[in-house]
């Protein structure tokens, strides 16, 4: 859910055609090593030659993103272990759920405005608040996550001149993806991540998509709770992040 050796404004280095190695944020002894197409099944030479490049780098940890369970076993076999288990989920947007979209779109709990990339700061404070300093993102990830997939919808909710949430969301072919949500812990349980959601889901209504999918931790109720209540199905696969010391 997050996008590390990181200089200021480091961008991400592709050393492959199907996949990249990121800073991750906030801890320079890390790397991410992302899959371009999250779909396809890695080769074991592909994993190799990420574990060459980050210990190139310099830095003693290589994480993966999230990995369809084909992907981390085979991962497993390389010496990465399980760091995290994500719930996949997916929303067809069939007839009905348009419906409901366009219902609860009619009547938000709260206005949404436009993220801009002189947010990304204020964004990255509200992430590390809301999923702390291991997993929350930075200025520069976030920025990663808008050109993650080629369309995307970038969205904000204040209280006053701060920013309390954030949501980043985008698509490609037939398919919508919520990719961050993002509330400040105090305002929590205030329909904020409710009001971000709805406006990514009415977007990709508007784009006439078949199906929206969302990712979240296996032990992230309330968000779970969420997504289930707006019509999202969790799918029988599980996504792993995993990591590989590679200090030695």
């Amino acid at each position: 859910m997050s996008e590390v050796l990181r200089t200021p404004n480091a961008a991400p280095a592709r050393l492959g055609s199907t996949w990249e190695l990121r800073p991750w944020p906030n801890d320079p002894t890390a790397m991410l090593l992302v899959f371009v197409d999250h779909t396809a099944v890695p080769a074991g030479a592909e994993l190799e030659a990420a574990v060459a490049g980050a210990r190139a780098a310099g830095v003693r940890t290589l994480r993966t993103s999230a990995l369809l369970p084909r992907a981390a076993e085979i991962a497993s076999a390389h010496g990465f272990e399980p760091i995290d288990t994500l719930h996949l989920l997916r929303l067809r947007l069939d007839d009905d759920a348009c419906a409901r979209i366009a219902e609860l779109s009619a009547s938000p709990t709260h206005r949404t405005r436009r993220l801009r990339a002189w947010h990304h700061t204020g964004a990255a404070e509200v992430d590390q608040d809301a999923f702390g300093t291991t997993w929350g993102n930075d200025a520069a990830s976030i920025a990663d996550i808008r050109v993650a997939t080629p369309h995307h919808r970038a969205r904000m909710v204040r209280d006053g001149r701060q920013m309390v949430g954030f949501a980043i969301s985008g698509w490609g072919g037939n398919s919508g993806y919520v990719q961050r949500v993002a509330v400040r812990s105090e305002h929590r349980r205030r329909g904020v991540a409710r009001a971000l959601t709805v406006d990514a889901l009415s977007w990709m209504r508007g784009r006439r998509l078949t199906a929206a999918y969302v990712n979240t931790g296996v032990g992230n109720g309330p968000a779970l709770a969420l997504y289930e209540d707006l019509g999202f199905e969790r799918l029988d696969a599980r996504l792993t992040i995993a990591a590989r010391d590679i200090a030695t």
